[in-house]
């Protein structure tokens, strides 16, 4: 270690000092203001592979770079002069930094610096390499068993004894058809059990009264099993346990079985035609109250003289929403026919098993057909309403940067593993913020999907990159692809809503214009877009660490 000594024993704060960075579990280095290295322990040394002899003059923070650059630390640089730059000009910004660095030998070292009063930095430098084996195994674990729970054919919950929602699976939200946006980790029972009381799924009554007898009844964590019809003809028989840990009671699983086909063919025959009646007036009404909107909000739009394009929208999504309507429509007509030839055949005697049986086959094809194209209509109509999102419904609550941008990463992973596509954050821990993550969420997502959709088209091993520095009153946010680009023409109109090159093969048009509604909105910053042909995109976002107050956050979306 070299550091500044003076005798004088155990008190001595310079021996102090000597013992400290003699006995750190890690490496520990010193820099000043002028990015020369004041102090170092013999662990660093070994930690880095660093021979005592560079020490022994004089050395720079930009001097070890050039060092470590020539033994290929870095990998193969074309141009060490400009990297060394790069790095000089981020270390005299002098602020706080956490990053991890792969060394050639295969080990993960994890640097963290803070800086001192007055410039310089006291930087540690710890051996992480185990720790993230175990982080890898761990999180291979997690999506074993998240894989093993969603191959499983019956939906699974599974509270905690606070019953908040821990885990779950795709069958649970789709047999109990909950909005997707209702279900995350932590969720609370009583408010599932408030959606579903809202639709009638507990019959006539007040909600709340409903609400509160069944959560009385999880509360004593009972095991139980029963018949459950759900308005959409379902019959799901739902089985639950309690979880016990050490005699403790620690939350509740349930499973949740759809036995309709258990079901007499009697009571198919007699259902059949209701269900489909009253699914299909459902849709239709639905249908008839999504072409209202529609009209207002294509009114509401040319009236803000933001929407030149939107005949062209209006054309797209009608075109759209033929296809599976169409198709809805030519499913029931055929099971009308059939309906009626069974009914001929049941009137002359001649009804044999095997016609009874490919009548219900026939029949469940049929209303699969209609439930799935009328499904995906209802999507696209949905994908239509996001533009006029309520800004007012995301929570507001203090949140760290670094979280969020991870929570993306992670909601995202396997979308980017399945393109081969590389994810790199270069965001400082530490970074506190005020207002609504979950905007700020849908932004970055916004963005992953568009790279994913657009710059990444036809091509794999992709790179996105976020980082982000802050100061004491905003942080700026710098998202950059190294995709196809965009032309100046596409360029101008990114934000326009439903401004789209991918009109019916995915793409919506209202991702960027709602990302730019949110930042410029709810969350009071401003996003810049620079792009060329063959070059990717950067977006900018600026933002202020403390949100303005939502009824100051400028015009919100039409209703």
């Amino acid at each position: 270690m070299r550091t500044e000594t003076t005798p004088g024993g155990a008190g001595n704060p310079a021996a102090l000092l000597d013992t400290l960075c003699r006995h750190f579990p890690g490496g520990v280095t010193v820099m000043d203001a002028d990015l020369r290295l004041v102090l170092w322990n013999q662990r660093f040394l070994d930690m880095m592979g660093l021979p005592a002899s560079l020490f022994e003059q004089p050395i720079t923070l930009p001097d070890l770079w050039r060092f470590n650059i020539q033994r290929g630390e870095f990998g193969q640089i074309s141009n060490p002069d400009e990297l060394v730059a790069r790095f000089t000009e981020r270390a005299l910004r002098f602020e706080p930094h956490r990053f991890t660095r792969t060394r050639p030998d295969g080990r993960l070292i994890e640097i963290c610096g803070e800086p001192v009063a007055g410039g310089g930095f006291v930087t540690t430098w710890m051996d992480v390499t185990e720790t993230q084996r175990l982080h890898t195994q761990a999180a291979r674990h997690n999506a074993q068993v998240t894989q093993l729970v969603n191959h499983l054919p019956q939906g699974i919950s599974l509270f905690d004894e606070t019953l908040a929602l821990q885990l779950w699976n795709q069958a649970f939200i789709e047999m109990l058809d909950f909005p997707p946006e209702a279900v995350f980790q932590g969720a609370r029972f009583e408010d599932l059990l408030a959606i579903m009381a809202r639709r009638g799924e507990y019959g006539p009554g007040d909600v709340q009264t409903q609400v509160a007898e069944r959560l009385a009844l999880a509360r004593r964590f009972e095991a139980h099993q029963f018949e459950r019809a759900r308005p959409d003809g379902h019959t799901l028989l739902v089985v639950g346990r309690p979880i016990v840990f050490e005699n403790h009671v620690g939350g509740f699983i349930t499973s949740y079985t759809d036995i309709t086909a258990q079901k007499t063919t009697e009571q198919a025959l007699r259902q059949t035609n209701a269900q489909l009646s009253d699914a299909m007036a459902a849709r239709d009404a639905a249908l008839d109250t999504a072409q209202g909107r529609l009209s207002i909000a294509y009114d509401q739009l040319a009236q803000a003289e933001k929407l030149a394009s939107l005949g062209n929208l209006v054309a797209g999504v009608a075109h759209e929403l033929n296809t599976p309507i169409g198709t809805a429509r030519l499913a029931a007509s055929t099971l009308e026919d059939r309906v009626q030839q069974f009914e001929g055949e049941m009137a002359q005697g001649t009804l044999r098993r095997s016609a009874l049986n490919d009548f219900l086959r026939g029949t469940h094809d049929a209303a699969a057909l209609v439930h799935a194209n009328l499904a995906r209509a209802a999507e696209l109509i949905a994908a239509f309403k996001e533009v006029t999102i309520d800004q007012t419904s995301m929570r507001r609550r203090e949140y760290l940067l670094h979280e969020v941008v991870a929570g993306v990463g992670a909601t995202l992973a396997h979308l980017l593993r399945n393109g081969q596509h590389h994810w790199v954050v270069e965001v400082p821990q530490g970074i506190r913020m005020e207002g609504h993550p979950g905007a700020l969420e849908q932004v970055l997502t916004n963005l992953v999907q568009n790279s994913l959709l657009h710059g990444f088209e036809g091509r794999s091993g992709g790179l996105i990159r976020i980082s982000a520095h802050a100061n004491r009153e905003q942080v700026q946010i710098d998202y950059e692809d190294n995709g196809l680009g965009m032309a100046p023409e596409i360029r101008r109109r990114a934000f326009e809503p439903f401004f789209t090159t991918k009109m019916g093969q995915g793409g919506s048009g209202l991702g960027l214009h709602l990302s730019h509604q949110l930042v410029t909105g709810l969350l009071g910053g401003t996003l810049n877009l620079r792009s060329r042909v063959g070059q990717g995109v950067q977006f900018s976002l600026t933002l202020p660490l403390r949100a303005p107050d939502s009824n100051a956050a400028g015009p919100s979306p039409a209703p």
